[in-house]
């Protein structure tokens, strides 16, 4: 394995037991239990200082950690950084990012304190350990590129690793099924942060510093404040030729410092704006940019040929990537072998196509982020939900959902009304709702403690599309990360630039969104590098359609993965229900579909992992 595990806070059993644990798995020791916990010359515990009562840290390396590893020490402090930093370090430089002094970010660290993580620019995870404090930092940038994991153990110890199968497979963790996790991924068709599908591990949230010492476990978030409107020399907020200059320039300047470490980048070309638009500043920059695009059979997904015309606009190679229904299979089995499950349907073809960026080129551009950055608008009749009916008692809600369904002029109204909670109206795939899931596993079931519904409750009624965003953000796109660590190509996130970001949060709304055009500024910056005529078409978004994988050979992969003795390993109370969602899909039935495509992906996954319910 290739991983970072480590534990503070541990007893001295415990903690040989996870030492003679990683020893035997070759891990080399990056900081041996009992060493370095005081400096030399510091005072033992000065005064203030954390007292843990072990006051052990103890970190051990496995292999080559997925995105790199750095190492800093100073005067007692020591912190590995896993991942990117942007601008990138010259070569030899270690920590290096600017030409100051390697020790210059633990610099920051002792002068401003925990604060300076969010000054960190990159595609990073942190781990931090202040010997005179005792105290441990855990911290992973916004873009979730890479990951951090952690355990309680009783008595209030930790272990913690930046992947999730080395976590679970130390001595100290038990693999069992989480109830909450299962829930969750039963209604969203994912788990989102600080959930997982282990019970008591949890997940970094993005952006957010968990710190442990002597007073526990807890968090710090970024002091945040709405951004001024945007404007140049101190003036009134520009206006949209002005704001797309300058998005152009900020965004120009996150994509050079993307790939000025890759000899033959690679840009994923979807025949979407976001990445036209990233594409067309790569090849404004350099010659040696290949696009790649996924293509489909089906037309109502395949948009190959809106790539096509940009790349051909842009000059810059392309190729067209196609897969059989065999390679989709291969690609279905892969992914059931990572660390968790997630049903995202595109998860195949990403797979698939990383593999054949990884064989074209060393850096990868992508436009995750662009969506919660630029802002999406929900449609009218869930705005109305959330805003309007919400507020009626969920009785009501019901009946007036039935009364209109023999109607055939208001029958399309009934997703008005046709909601339990709120949350749900707001959700990407259909998965069960909260009422079905507690019928179904005989239980209640609380989803107030995933990021999904505290996301949702932090906003205001009417905010509907800094909320509704600010929900698509916290989805995680598992495809891009799980596809990139399976494959090691590394992926970049230009749209996740500080500087792109603190712009765009702070122009009106009316140059990000207009009634009938989203993305507004962004499109028309695009317009000025691409032809409009050849991107501005509806789009169908990267949706792969599923149902020809999970019919394929008599239904072949639903026969191996939902079967009797796979379901009940999930501890449903009644798994008779999701037997009879699966024959009614194989019987022709597809209005469960996405349901039926999540069971096949847990079950496959729950076949390859040894954990009980």
């Amino acid at each position: 394995m290739n991983a970072l595990l480590g534990a503070a806070g541990l007893g001295t059993g415990e903690l040989a037991r996870l030492a003679d644990w990683a020893e035997h798995r070759g891990g080399l020791a990056l900081h041996p239990p009992g060493a370095g916990q005081h400096p030399p010359g510091a005072a033992q515990h000065p005064p203030g200082a954390a007292q843990h009562p072990s006051g052990a840290f103890a970190l051990w390396r496995f292999g080559t950690p997925l995105g790199g590893l750095r190492s800093l020490r100073a005067d007692g402090v020591q912190a590995w950084l896993l991942g990117d930093l942007f601008p990138s370090p010259p070569p030899g430089a270690g920590m290096q990012a600017d030409g100051t002094p390697p020790d210059a970010m633990l610099d920051a660290y002792r002068r401003h304190g925990h604060g300076w993580v969010w000054s960190l620019a990159g595609q990073l995870a942190l781990v931090l350990w202040d010997a005179a404090r005792g105290e441990l930092a855990l911290y992973r940038d916004d873009s979730s590129a890479q990951t951090l994991y952690y355990h309680r153990l009783p008595g209030d110890a930790l272990v913690f690793s930046d992947r999730l199968d080395a976590l679970v497979h130390c001595p100290l963790v038990q693999r069992r099924l989480s109830p909450d996790g299962l829930h969750e991924y039963l209604r969203l068709l994912d788990i989102t942060s600080p959930n997982t599908i282990y019970a008591g591990v949890q997940s970094t949230e993005p952006g957010v510093l968990c710190l442990y010492g002597r007073h526990g476990l807890h968090q710090r978030r970024p002091e945040t404040t709405a951004p001024a409107p945007a404007a140049p020399d101190g003036g009134s907020a520009p206006g949209l030729d002005a704001a797309a200059a300058a998005l152009d320039e900020l965004l120009a300047q996150a994509v050079a410092e993307r790939t000025a470490d890759t000899t033959a980048p690679v840009c994923f070309l979807s025949g979407g704006v976001d990445s036209a638009y990233l594409c067309a500043l790569a090849a404004a920059q350099r010659l040696d940019v290949t696009a790649l695009t996924v293509g489909f059979a089906e037309p109502g997904a395949d948009e190959s040929a809106v790539a096509a015309a940009v790349a051909g606009s842009l000059g810059v190679r392309h190729r067209v990537l196609r897969f059989s229904t065999a390679e989709y299979q291969r690609a279905f089995a892969a992914l059931a072998g990572a660390e968790y499950p997630f049903a995202d349907p595109a998860g195949a073809p990403t797979l698939l196509a990383f593999e054949q960026a990884r064989n074209s080129g060393d850096i990868a551009l992508d436009g995750t982020g662009a969506d919660t950055l630029l802002g999406i608008m929900p449609a009218r009749h869930q705005r109305l939900a959330v805003q309007y009916a919400a507020r009626l008692p969920r009785p009501l809600r019901r009946a007036l959902a039935g009364a209109l369904a023999p109607l055939p002029r208001l029958r399309n109204y009934r997703p008005l009304m046709d909601f339990g909670d709120p949350e749900e109206v707001l959700m990407r795939w259909g998965g069960w709702s909260r009422r079905e899931l507690e019928r179904l596993c005989g239980r209640p079931v609380d989803l107030s403690g995933s990021r999904f519904y505290q996301v949702f409750r932090s906003f205001a009624p009417g905010a509907h599309m800094a909320c509704y965003s600010a929900l698509m953000g916290t989805l995680p796109d598992d495809r891009i990360h799980v596809a990139a660590g399976l494959t090691g190509l590394r992926v970049r996130f230009p749209f996740f630039a500080d500087g792109v970001g603190n712009y765009v949060q702070g122009l009106p709304v009316a140059l990000r969104w207009a009634p009938g055009e989203t993305k507004r500024v962004l499109k028309h910056a695009l317009a000025q590098r691409v032809p409009r005529a050849l991107w501005d078409v509806p789009k169908h978004g990267f949706d792969f359609p599923f149902d020809s994988l999970l019919t394929a050979d008599d239904h072949a992969l639903l026969r191996a993965h939902t079967d009797a003795a796979t379901l009940a390993r999930l501890g449903c109370a009644d798994t008779a229900a999701l037997a009879r969602t699966v024959a009614a899909y194989r019987a022709g039935s597809r209005a469960q579909r996405f349901r039926v495509w999540a069971l096949a992906v847990l079950g496959a996954w729950l076949q390859q992992h040894d954990l009980s319910a």
